[in-house]
């Protein structure tokens, strides 16, 4: 990313950042303080350099929050600070973009912030780290193959050019308390569908364990979840005449049940949300297919 992109990004985070609620409080309280222990007779003060304090602050936080997407030292290097009034988050992340003339390789790579360095916390964000370098190094590989492949059947550089090949792996913090936190990494490239994944994290951060199913819908959550399912499955396809599921009838391998391995998050609301890829239960046409089970 050149000087220019990242002025441009600068501004644009700029634009829409907004300013913590806690700042404003933490400036009143410190003014407040400040009048009691010099006997309260400097409120000229307060109204002549209030405003000034609290802008100074709202700037250091722009620059703050800017300095986390564009630099990725700095942004590094807050992930280990502890989280503070609500400013650094729980979920940090790194980004970065590495360009050459055959690709464009984009990644937020999330880490999870625990009080101890180990535990669940500890092994997600090592499994996440692998699954990123590993579909990185995968990806690569595969588009130098395409690459190779390409070039030996007649076309040229600039023809394989203007593919605009990229990989991007991104992260979604679907929901998030104070003891549970729900995690989304996805990675795909734009040249093949095959290579689209998502997987999921869901913690209970309370007892430093994997949240499951079970956990949310109780020891009878495979009934609950299935007639779920199978309830919305024929919502949408008496919406849709187009859509169609399999369930196995025709020799086609589709949804049957929920088991310890079904994927799935956690809603706004809390509720989870089972999660079939493309071509599992459904034509690819139709891509994912999501089912919200409500307790």
């Amino acid at each position: 990313m050149n000087k220019e992109d990242r002025i441009r990004d600068s501004k644009k985070i700029y634009d829409a950042t907004e300013i913590p609620s806690e700042l404003s409080e933490t400036v009143h309280q410190a003014i407040q303080q400040t009048q009691l222990r010099k006997g309260g007779n400097e409120m000229h003060l307060f109204k002549r350099y209030g405003k000034r304090v609290a802008a100074t602050a709202a700037c250091l936080v722009i620059c703050f929050v800017a300095a986390l997407n564009v630099s990725e030292p700095f942004a590094a290097a807050v992930a280990k600070v502890p989280v503070v009034g609500g400013i650094v988050q729980v979920v940090t992340w790194r980004s970065y973009v590495q360009e050459d003339e055959d690709k464009t390789i984009q990644m937020e790579v999330p880490q999870i912030e625990g009080e101890e360095d180990s535990g669940v916390v500890a092994d997600v964000n090592a499994e996440i780290q692998k699954i990123v370098d590993d579909y990185k190094a995968q990806a690569e590989q595969q588009i130098a193959e395409y690459k190779e492949a390409f070039i030996a059947t007649g076309g040229t550089e600039e023809e394989f050019a203007q593919k605009d090949i990229k990989v991007d792996v991104q992260y979604d913090v679907k929901y998030q308390s104070d003891t549970r936190l729900s995690l989304e990494l996805t990675a795909n490239e734009n040249w093949c569908n095959a290579y689209n994944v998502q997987y999921f994290y869901n913690i209970d951060l309370k007892d430093d364990k994997a949240l499951t199913l079970e956990d949310i819908l109780g020891e009878d959550y495979v009934s609950i979840a299935n007639a779920s399912i199978r309830e919305q499955m024929q919502q949408r396809m008496a919406e849709d005449e187009n859509l169609v599921y399999w369930d196995g009838s025709d020799g086609i391998e589709g949804f049957t049940t929920v088991d310890e391995n079904t994927k799935f998050y956690l809603n706004e609301k809390g509720n989870p949300v089972v999660v079939f890829a493309a071509y599992e239960i459904a034509p690819g046409a139709f891509g994912a297919q999501e089912f919200e089970i409500v307790p």
